[in-house]
């Protein structure tokens, strides 16, 4: 589908559909630079220093489709809703964050790969293709430190942060706009289906780590039933 053949309101909700990708990637190249500091390796700040430049060039692609469809500033576009993402204040909290949050973004790309805008649909090729999955080094400490029983309050607060964080990404589910996309063609699931996905990928750390998944109404989101699971 080419940008002629979308009516206004097929544009808007593609444009809110890149936005939404804009805004997942710059939270992956904020969180990767500022969290450079707490890594001492240098080894390992080499590695992570390689994917920020994978990020970044994933993201000026997707700028370049922002601009080749109309529309400019995507920077200026999601500048609100970067403000309110937090930094990571520590390694630990670093690595937990950063996994919830390239799951996301890895979810919510796998909903595109056969977008009836072909454009979009490269663009999620492109970023599946260039960030495969990696050794999660980092997640590891993660895992370690909720070994010990004490420590887990800590690691389900730093858990639920960083869970709201992610989920508020895939956008609010049910709501017009989102059955409007699927039946469109412009994604093949609806968000609330990604929302399962996602969950579904994450239960094996969370039972590993001995966590659990916060009720909606602790995330100040909108779930679906299912997902809420209380401890």
């Amino acid at each position: 589908m080419q940008r002629n053949e979308l009516d206004e309101e097929g544009r808007a909700l593609l444009r809110a559909i890149v936005e939404k990708q804009a805004w997942r990637q710059l939270v992956a190249i904020n969180m990767l630079g500022h969290c450079l500091k707490y890594i001492p390796e240098v080894e390992t700040k080499l590695h992570l220093a390689g994917e920020l430049d994978t990020n970044l060039r994933l993201f000026r692609e997707l700028r370049a489709l922002y601009s080749d469809l109309g529309w400019t500033d995507i920077e200026s576009a999601v500048r609100e809703r970067m403000d309110a993402v937090p930094y990571p204040t520590t390694r630990l909290e670093y690595a937990i964050g950063r996994h919830l949050c390239e799951l996301a973004e890895r979810t919510a790309m796998h909903a595109y790969l056969e977008s009836a805008s072909r454009p979009f649909a490269a663009v999620a090729r492109s970023y599946l293709e260039q960030s495969s999955p990696r050794e999660e080094i980092e997640l590891c400490g993660f895992v370690e430190y909720c070994a010990e029983a004490p420590n887990r309050p800590h690691a389900q607060q730093l858990f639920a942060r960083w869970l709201a964080v992610a989920l508020r990404s895939f956008g609010r589910p049910g709501s017009r706009g989102d059955a409007r996309a699927v039946a469109l063609g412009l994604r093949d699931r609806s968000n609330e289906q990604m929302v399962r996905d996602y969950l579904k990928a994450l239960d094996p750390l969370v039972r590993r780590c001995g966590l659990y998944l916060p009720n909606a109404d602790a995330l100040g989101l909108v779930l679906p039933a299912p997902a809420a699971v209380h401890a």
